[in-house]
């Protein structure tokens, strides 16, 4: 019977537009459909059965433009699935698509990347690559410079980058800048090219998200690595070794000296018992709590908590 399969839906958020992948007999293409009538469009053209998947489909605020990942990652030996034996290799890119344009429509190559955040008006992609913030002009004609065409980096920070987000004016973007033992929340202005931290600690802070009038974010705070588990992770004394903070439940719950940083577990013998004091291997913030929500002023950078759990509570710190 051969039944199509719509996957991964998203819709415009200031637009009646939604976009969706299909897999349909082996091919996979990019679909979009308008109010009232919600009749599908195809959008891309890729008619054989080749194997190659599709995802991460975003479609910009205005409805504009769609943006989407042809490809798979590597596996764990750096391998990529190829599944038509390509002598040129396999495919890994984003690909966009206006919504609007008639009969003559296609989709095009943008840039070997992954994860793109759209530019609310479908003009821009940003992706992270090699640590640092990469953006990439969506036009079906080759961009004149290295920055545009997503060759060079557009933001080049201390420390790795990650998990930009542009505010829904498109005039800033805010992203994650993780320093080894602690992370802040970045903001970059468009119109004047610079750069402020918002309420910058020696805490971890993560998870940025716009509100609605572009003017403030919030953004979620956990304790900054303890010392004792910075010595582990990077050597007394060194500076190298720029990871992502800690992800796992109980790494995540601890912090620095003081009543700061984050907690993780950790365990000992008999021979190597492991110092468990506080602000050693594990921390609290002031109070006992170990998750804040915070919301910052993009203008001025200060930022204030406006909730935290409670003290030794086990469920909302493995949640995060």
């Amino acid at each position: 019977m051969s039944p199509d399969s719509p996957q991964e839906i998203v819709a415009a958020r200031k637009a009646d537009r939604i976009a969706w992948v299909d897999y349909a007999e082996g091919k996979r293409n990019a679909y979009t459909a308008a109010g009232p009538n919600f009749t599908p469009v195809r959008l891309t053209n890729f008619m054989k059965d080749d194997g190659i998947m599709m995802s991460q489909i975003k479609i910009s605020d205005d409805g504009s433009t769609v943006v989407f990942l042809r490809g798979e990652a590597p596996n764990r030996s750096g391998w990529t699935p190829n599944p038509t034996a390509d002598p040129n290799g396999p495919e890994h890119a984003i690909w966009a698509a206006r919504t609007t344009g008639g009969a003559g429509l296609r989709a095009w190559r943008v840039v070997d990347a992954a994860n793109p955040e759209i530019a609310p008006d479908g003009s821009s992609i940003l992706f992270i690559k090699d640590g640092q913030i990469y953006r990439a002009k969506l036009s079906p004609t080759k961009p004149a410079t290295e920055i545009d065409r997503g060759e060079k980096a557009f933001i080049t920070e201390w420390g790795v980058q990650s998990d930009p987000k542009w505010s829904p004016d498109g005039k800033k973007i805010a992203w994650v800048s993780t320093r080894v033992d602690h992370s802040f929340i970045m903001v970059y202005d468009v119109a004047t090219r610079s750069v402020k931290y918002m309420s910058p600690s020696v805490d971890f802070d993560t998870s940025p998200m716009w509100t609605a009038d572009s003017k403030h974010l919030i953004f979620m705070r956990q304790p900054g690595l303890p010392f004792g588990l910075q010595t582990l992770q990077t050597g007394a004394g060194s500076g190298a070794n720029y990871a992502a903070p800690p992800q796992s439940p109980t790494a995540a719950t601890g912090g620095r000296g003081g009543g700061r940083g984050a907690a993780a577990a950790a365990t000992g013998n008999a021979e190597t018992p492991i110092n468990n004091a506080p602000g050693i291997m594990r921390a609290t913030f002031k109070g006992g709590y170990t998750i804040g929500f915070y919301k910052a002023d993009v203008i001025t950078g200060d930022a204030q908590e406006i909730w935290h759990n409670q003290s030794n509570d086990k469920i909302a710190a493995a949640i995060a």
